[in-house]
């Protein structure tokens, strides 16, 4: 242990992160005022549906997979099921791996340095770096994995054949614990392979010996796709990697968002320093410096590694999701700058590391939940603040918990405690609270863009069959995401809604219930009138406006407009992100409408527009048509298309063909 007392780091941060409830759990959780109903339904629903034996990437799609689930979801399934369990304990399980990956990975490429420094650079990665999901976490030290063993393998140290087998039960694991992390973990073996080969180039009798772990490597993943197809679904049903897949493309044009200027100068400070960490070590390293990270494979490999990675911080952008992107640099910066030997590099090298994680490291959560969980156990909070009301060992905001409680006793009074739900469009939340599981072939249909991942989602409404509801036009309880509507986003779920449920009653002001009538689908038809607009248009600049024409709209009026369109891009898209596109409707009385949409590039694609207050599309639900229509609707006279870059990484598009406009208008069939 003189050699490896750095693990009292990994101790230290667990013990840190240990929920109070587990010491006291008579304790309440509170909730902040302002609630994010969409990260708070996936938390919730999550654990929620491994309680049912509903499971990630068997029973819904989403981003993460069953292991993340299970780490998730433990204990509070131990503790008893319940909101407040949730939100106190969900994150401890995959946060304790993250320390413990980054305790193998420093333990694997700093074997050489004394303890302390390993003890430091953990404590200031688990405090100011750390991410909870724990999914680049995962990847980094599977690429450490995979480095080692290759360099093993070079030196005839480990068979090939063995180490080919082993990094494909390590990749298909970190499939099943998120899809980015399986992506991530390819590409660590690819790159790994690539610096250890570039270490070794000129030993042409090697190139057998990789022959046969890659070999292995293909043979044993084709064997784990098999079996993980047979948990899914069956031996040859590649669903769950069709859904996967399916996701993870769709990332880039289904969530872009813009870049602020500080998220800009992280992002860029962040990669800069880490190329300028590498470069000064390659540079500096000595012909008998046998260190890992003195190998320029290890180098290449690394920066490649990080590069990668902060690559879903270009599309999603905020300092957030940035800080997420930025982890597996930060971690191998980290390692390359205390892997010099000298004393004073080394002392350079913590006042440095120190400096930047006080400066630029995310808010120390684990040093204020240090302080939660002490007063915590010295006062326990039992009962609720003034104003909120505790719903399910949660002390929400009284209004809130109202809400909570109205749509509970709806939903189970017209369901069964076995029963399915819906909700439209991503809360989730509602479905916990009631006890009832929420139906959908996808988790959230924020990710519900496209014909594929629309069919998917449409299938686990159908299989479901639930026989209640709720439906959340957009307004206070269900922002549209990130300027989009929810139903030009995911129109195709909206629509298969609008013709299987009804309205029953508006339990508060904006959740409208829902009951099931497959009734409406025999009787709702629907009427198409071209608006005779098409056309091909050059996208010289980064931003356009592109005058689509005048329209003829319907004299008897049309409930929706549907685009067919096609957004030609060049392949940086695939590295960078898409363009915002905006539809600027005007109407015959002066007024006019801006709505955002998205569409995936490179793809015929129908985007459907509300052209009126996205809130009586609520209306569309009841029985009695002549409801439907409320309010003045002025004619749409003129259409324009604008393309306006969301930051310095948007790519513009190269031409958008306008394949037609059409008006449309449902009614029932009397």
């Amino acid at each position: 242990m003189r050699r490896h007392w750095d693990l009292l780091a990994v101790a230290l941060l667990m013990l840190g992160a240990l929920p109070t409830l587990w010491l006291s759990p008579r304790t309440v959780n509170v909730s902040p005022t302002e609630i994010n109903l969409i990260d708070d339904s996936w938390i919730l629903d999550t654990s929620f549906k491994a309680s049912r034996g509903l499971w990630l990437g068997r029973d819904v799609a989403f981003t993460y997979g069953p292991l993340f689930q299970w780490l998730w979801s433990a204990p509070s399934r131990w503790m008893g099921i319940s909101m407040g369990a949730i939100y106190d304990s969900c994150v401890t399980l995959p946060l304790w791996c993250t320390y413990l990956f980054g305790y193998l990975t420093l333990t694997l490429l700093l074997p050489e340095q004394p303890a302390w420094k390993r003890f430091v650079l953990l404590l200031l990665l688990g405090v100011f770096w750390a991410t909870v999901e724990g999914r680049i976490a995962f990847a980094v030290v599977l690429f450490a994995v995979f480095l080692r063993g290759w360099y093993a393998v070079q030196e005839h140290i480990l068979s090939p054949v063995l180490l080919g087998c082993c990094a494909a039960l390590l990749c298909a694991a970190a499939f099943l614990y998120s899809t980015d992390t399986g992506i991530y973990a390819l590409a660590g073996l690819a790159l790994s392979f690539a610096g250890v080969a570039w270490d070794g180039r000129g030993k042409l009798h090697m190139l057998r010996t990789y022959a046969s772990a890659l070999l292995a490597f293909a043979l044993a993943s084709l064997v784990l796709v098999i079996v993980i197809n047979a948990f899914m679904a069956k031996p040859f049903d590649f669903r769950f990697w069709k859904n996967t897949l399916a996701i993870f493309s769709g990332y880039r044009w289904i969530e872009p968002a813009s870049m602020s200027k500080p998220g800009k100068i992280r992002l860029l400070a962040t990669l800069i320093a880490s190329g300028i960490v590498f470069s000064v070590r390659g540079f500096i390293a000595h012909r008998d410096d046998f260190s890992i990270t003195a190998r320029s494979g290890f180098l290449l490999s690394a920066f490649g590694l990080c590069f990668l990675t902060m690559q879903s911080g270009l599309v999603r952008s905020d300092v957030g999701h940035i800080v997420v992107a930025s982890y597996a640099t930060v971690f191998l910066t980290g390692v390359v700058l205390f892997s010099f030997v000298s004393r004073i590099a080394s002392a350079v090298a913590v006042v440095l590391a120190v400096t930047c994680s006080l400066m630029f490291g995310g808010q120390p959560s684990l040093l204020a939940a240090l302080r939660y969980n002490y007063e915590q156990l010295r006062r326990p909070s039992t009962t609720c603040p003034p104003r909120f009301v505790e719903f399910d060992r949660v002390c929400y905001p009284d209004e809130f918990a109202k809400t909570l409680q109205t749509t509970a006793g709806f939903l189970q009074q017209h369901s069964g405690p076995r029963d399915f739900m819906v909700v439209f469009p991503f809360q989730n939340i509602f479905g916990i609270a009631s006890r009832r599981n929420v139906a959908g072939g996808v988790l959230q249909s924020y990710l519900v863009s496209g014909p594929y991942l629309s069919q998917v989602d449409i299938a686990g409404l159908e299989r479901a069959a639930a026989p209640v509801g709720l439906y959340l036009p957009d307004g206070n309880l269900s922002a549209p995401i990130d300027g989009v509507p929810n139903f030009t986003r995911s129109p195709e779920v909206w629509l298969w809604m609008f013709r299987h449920y009804r309205g029953e009653q508006e339990l508060v002001p904006g959740i409208l219930g829902l009951q099931r009538d497959d009734s409406r689908a025999d009787s709702i038809a629907m009427q198409v009138q071209p608006l005779n607009i098409a056309g091909r248009y050059a996208i010289p600049r980064r931003h356009a406006i592109l005058e689509l024409g005048g329209v003829t709209w319907p004299v008897a009026g049309a409930d929706f407009l549907r685009l067919r369109l096609k957004v030609r891009y060049s392949p940086w898209w695939k590295i960078r992100k898409p363009a915002r596109l905006v539809l600027e409707i005007e109407r015959a009385d002066s007024s006019d409408d801006l709505k955002p949409f998205i569409v995936q590039p490179n793809v015929s694609s129908e985007v459907w527009f509300y052209p009126w207050d996205d809130t009586d599309l609520a209306h569309y639900f009841g029985a009695d048509e002549t409801r439907w229509r409320t309010g003045s609707r002025p004619a749409i006279v003129r259409l324009r298309l604008l393309v306006m870059p969301l930051d310095w990484v948007s790519v513009k598009p190269d031409v958008i063909e306008v394949q037609s406009a059409d008006a449309i208008r449902f009614g029932m069939a009397r």
